[in-house]
């Protein structure tokens, strides 16, 4: 067990619940969703510069919900810092609602290369060295089986040998079960936020979530423990959960 799953929370959580856990931050205790967001984005791109510090070019790809959100931000974030950055967009950045409209224009005001993927050549992915690809085609929402572009775009980023982070969820993976639906990211690295998911770490996550990085996006501890919180659906155990409920062994050797 690495140090890093000793840090995970204990608390594992289905899709809905870590719905209702962003709900509660944002209707309870005021946070803009936006700022969520903005933290999101800022955490993973810096998980994604301490792995990888020589990265010079970072390319997202984008779905149309907040997972995409979080993409189009970290796309911003690194274009910020001078790296080139690429956006590949699922969906039209002019449909995306709320937040992830949001997050689009801010890429957008930053100069972010916008390419939909219909348009996207491959032949240019012979041409980068030092670069990232970061996953954030499908959030925790997915409940059926990955189709179409979605399916060819993921196709794409696993044949592509470039090292990958994940944004909350490798794509393709159910949060709730942890099985590949259809077709799933492998990624590097994933990076979650607010409530672990329980399909991180079950059925197949293990083939595809690669190292799984945690955090609670800073809010109040009481997202997780008022009256209105879901409970937690499973318990993540390890070793040293479980050396207290085990008698002490006798050294034979005594």
């Amino acid at each position: 067990m690495t140090d890093n799953l000793n840090s995970l929370p204990r608390d594992l959580y289905t899709a809905a619940a870590v719905r209702l856990l962003d709900k509660i931050a944002i209707e309870q205790f005021g946070i803009p969703g936006f700022t969520l967001m903005q933290t999101a984005a800022l955490i993973a791109f810096s998980k994604l510069m301490e792995k990888w510090p020589q990265t010079r070019h970072v390319r997202v790809f984008a779905g149309s919900g907040n997972n995409a959100g979080d993409g189009y931000l970290l796309a911003s974030l690194a274009k910020e810092q001078g790296l080139s950055t690429e956006v590949i967009t699922l969906t039209d950045p002019e449909k995306l609602q709320g937040d992830a409209r949001l997050a689009a224009e801010c890429a957008d005001k930053h100069q972010v290369l916008i390419t939909p993927f219909s348009d996207f050549d491959v032949e240019r992915e012979k041409g980068h060295a030092h670069l990232v690809v970061v996953d954030a085609l499908l959030g925790i929402g997915l409940n059926r089986e990955v189709t179409g572009d979605y399916a060819k775009a993921i196709e794409f980023i696993n044949s592509a040998d470039r090292v990958v982070l994940a944004i909350d969820i490798p794509s393709g993976l159910s949060a709730d079960t942890g099985a590949c639906l259809g077709v799933a990211v492998i990624a590097d690295v994933t990076v979650t936020f607010i409530g672990l998911k329980q399909g991180l770490l079950t059925n197949q996550a293990g083939d595809f979530v690669g190292e799984l990085i945690y955090h609670h996006l800073d809010v109040p501890n009481q997202v997780f423990t008022s009256e209105s919180s879901p409970e937690p659906v499973a318990q993540r155990i390890d070793i040293n959960s479980t050396r207290v409920m085990l008698p002490a062994s006798r050294n034979r050797f005594a």
